[in-house]
């Protein structure tokens, strides 16, 4: 029976209005093109992606550091990129941060299920993103939210899996679910870690497999999750299966950066 939920951030509670204001933050203090920041960020986010993937990251590593790194690299003068994420942090509209039905679906889930939040962390530290859950008023409804940076490892881990679990106090992995935008880190990492996990993809049609869901937008969850949490768990299938299952569903998603 579910008993717990764990939410990632970027793209399923929030929208990338952050990114977008920090974008324009960076191009008037460096006073460059309003879409060359963006260009540059977008091109960082996909390469640390693909080495997260890749497993060259290990757990303990600081991805803000990382991130910045590559931004470097491109020619993003990190000590601006700061003033402009500070600037960001303290002006980003909050009734521009949520996405659509978020309001309406974490208090109705809230009442039977146990809620944290786990998510990685890019360019900014986990507590920028707490500052705008609380800015968003989001943070009371969760009892804890797990950050990359403060937990030590980043999705797909199974450590980040097994920190959430803990938050969440169930007894085993297959009693929780993990709600995510991104097919490798939130549902193929939480089906490895032996959670239910739940893919937000745009325009997809509801559908469920082993135990698993995907759903076009966050406000078709509910009533999804309250069919799943009615089922027990089916044990995961053998890695071989469970990629070859999910390309056959979503096999324009399995490696997308969102």
């Amino acid at each position: 029976m579910l008993k717990g939920i764990s939410f990632d951030v970027w793209g399923t509670l929030f929208t990338e209005e952050f990114l977008r204001e920090i974008s324009r933050r960076y191009a008037d203090l460096a006073r460059l093109p309003p879409n060359d920041a963006e260009v540059h960020m977008a091109a960082a986010y996909s390469e640390l992606r693909t080495l997260r993937r890749e497993g060259a990251i290990p757990d303990g590593v600081n991805q803000v550091d990382v991130s910045l790194g590559l931004l470097a690299k491109r020619g993003i003068d990190v000590e601006v990129f700061r003033r402009a994420m500070a600037q960001a942090l303290e002006h980003v509209d909050p009734s521009k941060l949520v996405q659509p039905g978020v309001r309406e679906l974490i208090p109705a889930l809230h009442k039977d299920y146990r809620l944290v939040v786990l998510g990685n962390v890019v360019y900014w530290p986990g507590s920028y993103t707490r500052v705008l859950m609380e800015k968003a008023g989001l943070s009371g409804w969760f009892l804890a939210q797990l950050y990359s940076d403060e937990i030590g490892a980043a999705k797909p881990s199974r450590l980040a899996f097994k920190t959430a679990l803990e938050h969440l106090g169930v007894g085993q992995p297959g009693e929780a679910l993990h709600v995510g935008d991104n097919a490798y880190e939130d549902l193929c990492g939480a089906i490895g870690a032996g959670l239910h996990g739940a893919l937000i993809s745009a325009g997809s049609v509801a559908q469920e497999f082993s135990g698993n869901l995907i759903v076009g937008d966050i406000g078709a969850l509910s009533s999804a999750i309250r069919l799943l949490s009615r089922r027990p768990k089916s044990q995961a299938p053998p890695l071989p299966l469970l990629f070859l299952t999910l390309r056959i569903h979503i096999p324009h998603l399995l490696w997308r950066a969102a």
